[in-house]
């Protein structure tokens, strides 16, 4: 954090401090490379979170030097002249932070669910293996992984797509009754063998 006041920073401080977000540096005066320096070590301690690697400046002007050496590091630096503008832009950037993260780590989570084969409905039985399943418990989404587990967890392949009543779906739930899945691998697997 840098400010032309003090008054200004002990504002930023209590701002920060409201919304739970770390402070490494204030300082008071322009923003210089060393500064940016100090955002640089911040972000290499929590590489999860890029909204950790920002620099706010209030009412303070920022060196052509440090606003490029901030650009090829990666740390985003935010500048205003009014208090407001400035909490609006840092807090809609954190905002966009977390949804992106949200949306990355959304498709590496895997729903638990239990499957039956609904009998006599292969469709395929190469991959893309193609078959009817009721589901039992929880809920099937696209892209989870399927394995049967008494036979020490052979993987079957990732469910790519599911159709329900010749409709395509996203997910399915016992209630649903049966759904035809479209299962992806490597070719390792066959229905039947």
């Amino acid at each position: 954090m840098q400010a032309s006041t003090i008054g200004s920073l002990e504002a930023l401080l209590e701002f920060l401090k409201q919304m739970k977000i770390p402070v490494t540096s204030v300082n008071i005066g322009p923003i210089h490379k060393k500064d940016v320096l100090k955002a640089c070590k911040a972000k290499a301690t929590d590489r999860q979170k890029k909204e950790f690697a920002t620099m706010l400046g209030f009412d303070v002007r920022v060196m052509p030097d440090a606003a490029k050496f901030a650009e090829d590091e990666g740390i985003k630096i935010f500048n205003a002249n009014i208090i407001y503008h400035l909490f609006d832009s840092f807090t809609e950037y954190v905002k966009k932070c977390k949804e992106d993260r949200k949306v990355e780590d959304g498709s590496k989570a895997v729903f638990p669910c239990i499957l039956e084969m609904v009998k006599d409905a292969c469709f395929n039985t190469k991959s893309p293996i193609v078959i009817g399943v009721n589901v039992k418990e929880g809920v099937l989404r696209v892209g989870t992984p399927l394995c049967i587990p008494d036979r020490e967890n052979l993987r079957l392949g990732v469910v790519t797509s599911m159709e329900l009543n010749k409709k395509p779906i996203n997910q399915a739930r016992a209630k649903d009754g049966g759904v035809a899945v479209k299962i992806t691998n490597d070719g390792s697997v066959q229905y039947g063998r």
